[in-house]
C-alpha cells in the first residue's frame, strides 16, 4: 500500500506544482481519493460523439466502427494473472489503478493515446503489465480501450485470456485477409477490445511495413481513446523500434532478478526521451532496486517531459 500512497503524493505534487503530501487518514481515504480522481478524469476527458458514419455496404457493416465486434468469453486460469479482471480489489490491481491515473494526468499535458509496453528481456512481465493496464483503462464508462498484441514472433496475450493461438488478428489484417474490424474482438465482462497477434510471421517488420500498420492505428484511433500495444523486448527485435515510432509514449517493464542494469541503461538511452513515459518495476521487493531505476530514468529525462517517471511495483510475477 505504501507504493499507492507514494504514487498519489507524486501525482498530486506534479498536478499542483507543490511538494505537499496528499491528505489522507487511512488507506480507505486514499482509495476514495483515487475514485474521485478517476471520476473527474472521465468527465474532463469525455469527447463529443463522432459524426454519424456514412452507410456501409452490407458486408462492411461494423468493420470500421467496431460497434459490432465479435464478443468472446475469456477462460482465465491461475496462470493468467489478470488481476484487473479476476481480483479488482487486490493490492496489485490497485497499483494498476494508480498507473492508469498517472497516464490520465500525463494526457492532460500532452497527446497520449497509443502506449507501447515493452521490456529489455524475456520474462520481465511486459505482457502481464500491458494486459492489466488495458483492463484497468477499460473500466472507464466513457473512454474506449483497445489492447493490441504487437508481438508477431512470440505472442502470448491470447493464451493469457484463454483464447488459444488460433484466433486470427493483426497478422491476417496486415496480410489483407481480414478487415480491420474483423481482427478486433470484444472481451466479455471487461469493456475491453482486443486485437490478437494472429499467426506468427517469418518477417514481422516486413509484414508491418507492407501492411501499413500506421494506417491501421490511425483508423482504430477514430474509435478508441486508448490503444495499449504489447511489443517484443527492445533488443534485438527490429519491429519494436518501429512500434515505438508509431506510439505517443513508451512504458518500459523491468523485473527484479531478471533485468540487468546495463541492458536497461542501454535500452532507455536508445529511446526518444519525449516518448519515454516511465518504468514499471515488476515483482519488486527492494526499495533500493526500485529507486535505482527511478533515478536513472529521471537522469535520462529531457526538459520536454521534465523527467517525471512513475515507478509502480506489481507484485504478481509473470
Amino acid at each position: 500500500m505504501s507504493y499507492i500512497f507514494e504514487a498519489l503524493q507524486r501525482a498530486e505534487a506534479e498536478r499542483t506544482g507543490t511538494t505537499a503530501p496528499v491528505p489522507a487518514e487511512s488507506v480507505a481515504d486514499l482509495l476514495q481519493e483515487l475514485d474521485r480522481a478517476e471520476a473527474k478524469a472521465e468527465q474532463t476527458e469525455a469527447i463529443p460523439p463522432l459524426p454519424a458514419a456514412p452507410a456501409l455496404e452490407p458486408d462492411k457493416v461494423g468493420t470500421e466502427t467496431f460497434a459490432q465486434s465479435r464478443v468472446i468469453v475469456p477462460k482465465l486460469t491461475s496462470n493468467s494473472r489478470l488481476i484487473c479482471m479476476s481480483d479488482q480489489g487486490s493490492p496489485a490491481a490497485e497499483q494498476f489503478r494508480v498507473l492508469g491515473l498517472k497516464l490520465r494526468h500525463l494526457r492532460e499535458r500532452r497527446k497520449l493515446k497509443r502506449v507501447v509496453v515493452t521490456g529489455t528481456a524475456p520474462q520481465e512481465g511486459k505482457s502481464l503489465v500491458a494486459a492489466n493496464l488495458a483492463l484497468n483503462q477499460a473500466r472507464s464508462k466513457v473512454l474506449k480501450t483497445l489492447l493490441v498484441d504487437g508481438d508477431l514472433r512470440r505472442p502470448t496475450l491470447a493464451d493469457r485470456f484463454g483464447f488459444g493461438r488460433s484466433l486470427p488478428g493483426l497478422s491476417e489484417c496486415l496480410a489483407g485477409e481480414l478487415e480491420l474490424g474483423e481482427a478486433v474482438y470484444k472481451i466479455s465482462g471487461s469493456g475491453l477490445w482486443f486485437m490478437p497477434a494472429g499467426r506468427t510471421a517469418d518477417n514481422p517488420l516486413e509484414l508491418m511495413q507492407a501492411g501499413r500498420v500506421g494506417e491501421l492505428l490511425e483508423r482504430a484511433g477514430t474509435f478508441f481513446d486508448w490503444i495499449i500495444i504489447d511489443t517484443p523486448p527492445v533488443t534485438p527485435v527490429a519491429e519494436t523500434s518501429y512500434w515505438m515510432k508509431l506510439a505517443d509514449g513508451v512504458l518500459v517493464v523491468i523485473r527484479e532478478g531478471v533485468s540487468e542494469k546495463k541492458t536497461v541503461e542501454k535500452a532507455i538511452s536508445s529511446f526518444e526521451s519525449s516518448r519515454l513515459l516511465g518504468v514499471v518495476v515488476n515483482s519488486c521487493s527492494s526499495n533500493e532496486h526500485k529507486d535505482y531505476y527511478s533515478r536513472y530514468a529521471q537522469e535520462r529525462g529531457s526538459a520536454r517531459n521534465s523527467g517525471k517517471i512513475e515507478v509502480v511495483s506489481a507484485p504478481e510475477p509473470e
